[in-house]
């Protein structure tokens, strides 16, 4: 299905455009283009088909041709993330615009699959404390899947409805709102959002959008920010929300002005401004985002005391002596759940508690490993942690093939290291645990995450 055969999308284009509106339409129809974004915590020799950089985020570039990711080991491991390039402008934004504290407290509300969040998780690098949400189930797997390859330990993953964070008042110094939309600006790349598109669907977006943030706001501390974005065209769902939503809650939209050469489209909402980003004009999807600053000093929005949890929890110490396995160790507090044991930064122990009493954690820190009568059995999530300390285990450095077959589940042939748990690399990047017994290393990948396709010979 394309695109032009919805009439009223194309009169409100043509509408809301002008003369770009042919330009623009004709862009819709080009083949769209190819990027990833570079885990910068993780040093990692990426080989692709680079071309050139993402203008506003240094860890982004743009591919000549798009490579079957399944089959790069060092996708696996976390190195880098397949990201459309217009939405990595929340990189610059947070960094250029946003005047945020030392160690911030972020929220990712609307976080699968994951783009933003390791975006969010690389701004960082280590520093704050990073919540990345998802409310559908299958999506907030996907969402804690790609944040552990990523690796930050200063994170936690949850499953919360937006309405869940009323609670946490005046908890976070930032929060990004990338809400579901209408898809317009997918529609080159997903046959899906133009099959789903409708006027009705739209107008039910944006009313859904208004909900989301309200819900969400009170969460937000006084003189915070809420980066909000789309990755559609229609004005109701971008800059009429903004506009709404600063009128309403008397949130400050900000200046947000960006160098000229990268081809973006300033709309003026009240003092401040929102970009869009037309795929006639720059080199990726269609996509809007506007910054609003906490103003307002009345009693729904203005910051309150709260009591912290004083509640020890699960938290307590490792029946076992493996602190070695992560650097700084004295910097860690730890914590036995159902998987095993888990570390986190002991600088937000306490926000960790409160968040684990209020709202729906999936998964946070690094996971170290269960406990097996005198032992810990180290966990997948511990290789590809950037806290790992790599002086404590042998690596075994695999080729490409053979690093193919342990992310299939294959087992390998034994090498020439110790036995015992080994982490196996590619690249000199971990992708996980093998158990070596001498003739053969068991394979320790996790089977949900395996590849199912058939490899190259």
């Amino acid at each position: 299905m394309e695109f032009k055969q919805h009439t009223a999308f194309i009169e409100r284009i043509t509408s809301q455009l002008g003369t770009d509106a042919t330009e623009f339409l004709n862009a819709l129809s080009a083949d769209p283009a190819i990027s990833v974004r570079k885990n910068t915590m993780k040093h990692a020799p990426v080989d692709l088909s680079e071309t050139h950089n993402v203008p506003w985020c240094n860890a982004g570039v743009y591919l000549s041709e798009k490579p079957v990711f399944t089959l790069d080991p060092l996708f696996h491991a976390g190195c880098y993330y397949p990201q459309e390039a217009s939405s990595m402008i929340i990189d610059w934004v947070v960094r250029d615009v946003c005047k945020l504290p030392e160690n911030p407290k972020v929220l990712d509300l609307c976080g699968a699959p994951g783009g933003k969040s390791t975006l969010l998780a690389s701004w960082l690098s280590g520093n704050g404390l990073l919540v990345a949400n998802e409310v559908i189930r299958n999506r907030a797997v996907i969402l804690s899947e790609n944040m552990i390859k990523w690796g930050a330990p200063n994170c936690i993953v949850t499953r919360n409805e937006p309405s869940d964070f009323a609670v946490l008042d005046s908890f976070f110094d930032l929060m990004v709102v990338d809400a579901p939309c209408s898809g317009e600006g997918m529609f080159r790349k997903d046959v899906r959002a133009v099959e789903e598109w409708s006027e009705g669907n739209a107008a039910m977006c944006a009313q859904r959008q208004r909900r989301i943030l309200t819900e969400a706001w009170p969460a937000l501390q006084q003189g915070g920010y809420l980066i909000y974005s789309t990755c559609t065209f229609n004005p109701a769902e971008n800059e009429e929300n903004v506009s709404w939503f600063s009128n309403e809650f008397g949130a400050e939209v900000q200046s947000v002005i960006a160098p000229e050469a990268w081809g973006l489209t300033s709309i003026a909402i009240g003092n401040g401004n929102g970009l869009a980003f037309y795929p006639n004009r720059v080199k990726g999807e269609g996509f809007f985002i506007a910054v609003l600053q906490k103003t307002a000093t009345d009693a729904n929005t203005g910051r309150k005391e709260r009591s912290r949890d004083k509640r020890k929890g699960n938290a307590g110490k490792l029946p076992v002596d493996v602190s070695g396995w992560l650097q700084n160790s004295r910097e860690w507090c730890y914590y036995e759940e159902r998987a095993g044991w888990r570390a986190f930064p002991m600088h937000f122990k306490s926000e960790l508690q409160m968040l684990k009493s209020a709202l729906g954690v999936l998964n946070y820190g690094v996971l170290l490993g269960q406990p097996m009568k005198n032992m810990l059995i180290p966990a997948h999530e511990l290789a590809l942690s950037t806290a790992l300390n790599r002086d404590a285990f042998i690596f075994a450095e695999l080729q490409k093939q053979e690093a193919l077959r342990y992310l299939k589940g294959e087992s390998l042939s034994g090498q020439m290291v110790e036995r015992g748990y080994v982490i196996v690399a590619y690249k000199n990047l971990p992708l996980g645990f093998v158990k070596n017994i001498g003739t053969r290393m068991n394979n320790l990948y996790p089977s949900e995450w395996r590849i199912r396709m058939a490899l190259p010979e």
